[in-house]
């Protein structure tokens, strides 16, 4: 299938990623500098077990000599993880695991990623609405469609306002449900063929998707009342005392990635 539509291209901007018994969501992001750009996949810290050098597994699309996404290959590799100071993100160039897999297989992989051209601006923000649809793409409780190696799709709405932090900088709330391997799904707004702005303006045949952070960590309560914040687990777990999800969760602003770019750029 070649992707057409912006959700369609979304199918291959995740990779379901593994790490020991670790299970969560990495996307592809390409740092543009002028007329040169480094490939990433960005992921949660907790997703890797805050481990800089992890052996990881990767779900990846190969390429056809037309161009298009054909067969799929997993493969292991070290890798090592850049984390942020502050934020629960961390990445990884991948140059390596396309130079492996071409190695061994004598293809290319398939991927379209994500690049600051949709990350928006504040005045972008401020333009939008306390209450957005939004969409969240990864692979809840680990599911996938094995058979095609595609995401899962998943639509709530922003439960703060996009403009503004949730009690911590550069954090936003979501109202979504999170599972284990949900962590590190980026999350846009996304409106295609046609949208309204919060003026009442309509745009008919317009696209406009925004690439607004990633979830990292969900709010929970306990029986006992206890309100607390997690990281959303990478595994099921069973606990003496069960935390009750409510439907809600956080993401970190898409804004945190310029931490990584000053990084990347230093280096090149």
């Amino acid at each position: 299938m070649k992707p057409i539509s912006i959700s369609e291209q979304m199918m291959f901007t995740t990779v379901r990623l593994t790490a020991g018994s670790s299970c969560g969501t990495g996307f592809f992001y390409n740092f543009i500098y002028g007329d040169k750009f480094v490939p990433t996949i960005i992921t949660n810290k907790h997703v890797v077990n805050n481990n800089p050098i992890e052996m990881v597994s990767f779900a990846l699309h190969l390429m056809s000599e037309e161009g298009e996404p054909i067969e799929n290959k997993n493969i292991t590799l070290s890798t090592e993880w850049h984390f942020h100071s502050t934020h629960d993100l961390c990445f990884c160039y991948i140059n390596s695991v396309l130079d492996k897999v071409r190695e061994i297989t004598g293809k290319s992989v398939f991927y379209i990623p994500i690049t600051d051209s949709i990350i928006p601006s504040f005045e972008q923000l401020n333009d939008l609405s306390a209450i957005e649809e939004i969409v969240m793409i990864g692979y809840p409780i680990g599911l996938w469609d094995e058979t095609n190696n595609f995401p899962i799709f998943r639509k709530g709405y922003t439960a703060s306002h996009p403009a503004y932090d949730f009690n911590r900088k550069g954090i936003g709330l979501l109202d979504i449900a999170a599972f284990p391997g949900s962590s590190g799904s980026p999350v846009f707004i996304l409106n295609e063929n046609s949208y309204s702005d919060k003026k009442g303006n309509i745009f008919m045949n317009r696209n406009r998707v925004y690439f607004l952070g990633i979830q990292f960590a969900v709010p929970v309560y306990n029986a006992k009342g206890n309100i607390g914040v997690e990281n959303i687990p990478t595994q099921q777990v069973l606990k003496s005392e069960t935390p009750l999800m409510t439907n809600l969760a956080y993401y970190i602003k898409s804004d945190a990635l310029k931490e990584f770019r000053d990084i990347i750029e230093k280096m090149i």
